[in-house]
């Protein structure tokens, strides 16, 4: 029996290609280059006045979208080798013409201060959304605040829980447009014209009037002030939150003026010549001082008595009493001294009595 060998099938036709790269079936959009004239031309980057800035940048606002408005001329000079590169600019204002009203009361001619003549890795672009692409779909987003970037939600990107519905954001692609290389940058100065001078008169017109101002007059109406008020007699200084008490004054609260270290010396040397023995508490009355004050300055000049028929009250010391020719107390009552407005003292100590002067006002004599 003859053997039967399994055929193979062979495929005569090539097997199919690789696909090809899919961006070639899409539109590139996002990103568009200068044409190679205005790579060769180049640009020039200009650094204008911040008035000329917002004209140009109304007259963009209000222009069509796509349509390109030559707002001026630049013109280039030409120059010897040695001499520096020369440039002016000229601005259009038709009169006829409401596109370039944002820029009429500019100047009209501007000298280029030329910084650079060459490329220096300096790149202007574009960038806008690309046409097409909307920010979310119609009834998602509603609470968003303002400008709250799209893209995806941050808690769904970190968080790892579970997507809400309607919390998912797609960003939408830009479109950037590349400028001409910078092949010369420069500074504008205004020429000193007619035009410019009027500009600046103007500027410093506006600036004067600008602001708000306060009108100042004397025929005013009291009574229109306060509600209910018919008489003229109301003052401002006679409103008070609390009825009845508003024409009422504080009575005047007396002060009494602190001495000097050398002032109250002299007045606690006096008082000794007058009576031996002091309580602290008549110094206090007698000197209007505050008691502290009074017990530093004493410490110099008398001791307190801690035992005996005059208790708690002060003597001069013996060296006090030499210099003052004061000797056992000749020419001195050898009493307590005792206050006209206060009774007999009772043997207190005078440092427990009651601190009544806590409240006294006292001003400091430079």
């Amino acid at each position: 029996m003859a053997e039967v060998k399994p055929e193979i099938k062979v495929d005569l036709a090539d097997s199919p290609s690789k696909l090809a790269d899919i961006d070639e079936f899409e539109d590139d959009t996002d990103l568009t280059f200068p044409t190679p004239a205005e790579q060769e031309s180049g640009a020039w980057l200009i650094k204008v006045s911040e008035s000329m800035w917002k004209a140009w940048n109304q007259i963009y606002e209000n222009a069509p979208e796509g349509e390109h408005i030559e707002v001026g001329k630049l013109r280039v000079y030409h120059n010897k080798p040695d001499e520096a590169q020369r440039a002016q600019i000229r601005l259009h204002t038709p009169k006829d013409d409401e596109r370039f009203a944002p820029q009429k009361d500019l100047p009209k001619v501007y000298n280029l201060d030329v910084r650079a003549t060459a490329y220096n890795n300096t790149i202007v672009f574009s960038e806008k959304d690309l046409p097409g692409h909307r920010a979310q779909q119609f009834g998602q987003g509603k609470s968003l605040a303002a400008g709250k970037p799209t893209g995806i939600n941050k808690n769904d990107r970190y968080g790892g829980g579970q997507r809400k519905p309607g919390t998912y954001r797609t960003a939408i692609p830009k479109q950037i447009t590349l400028q001409p290389p910078i092949l010369n940058e420069a500074v504008a100065k205004e020429v000193e014209d007619a035009t410019s001078l009027d500009f600046f008169k103007k500027q410093y017109d506006k600036a004067l009037l600008g602001g708000k101002k306060t009108t100042f007059t004397d025929r005013i109406d009291k009574t229109k002030y306060h509600p209910g008020n018919s008489t003229s007699t109301f003052t401002f200084g006679s409103m008070t939150s609390k009825p009845g008490k508003g024409h009422k004054k504080k009575p005047l609260k007396e002060k009494a003026v602190r001495m000097t270290t050398n002032e109250l010396i002299d007045a606690l040397q006096k008082c000794f010549t007058e009576y031996q023995y002091w309580s602290m508490r008549s110094l206090r009355k007698h000197l209007q001082q505050p008691e502290a004050f009074i017990k530093e300055t004493l410490e110099g000049i008398a001791f307190l008595i801690k035992s005996g028929d005059f208790v708690g009250t002060y003597k001069l010391n013996d060296n006090t009493a030499r210099l003052l020719n004061i000797e056992n107390g000749v020419g001195v009552k050898q009493e307590e001294a005792v206050l006209k407005s206060e009774p007999e003292s009772d043997g207190g100590t005078g440092d427990e009595a009651e601190d009544d002067d806590d409240n006294e006002m006292m001003e400091d004599v430079k």
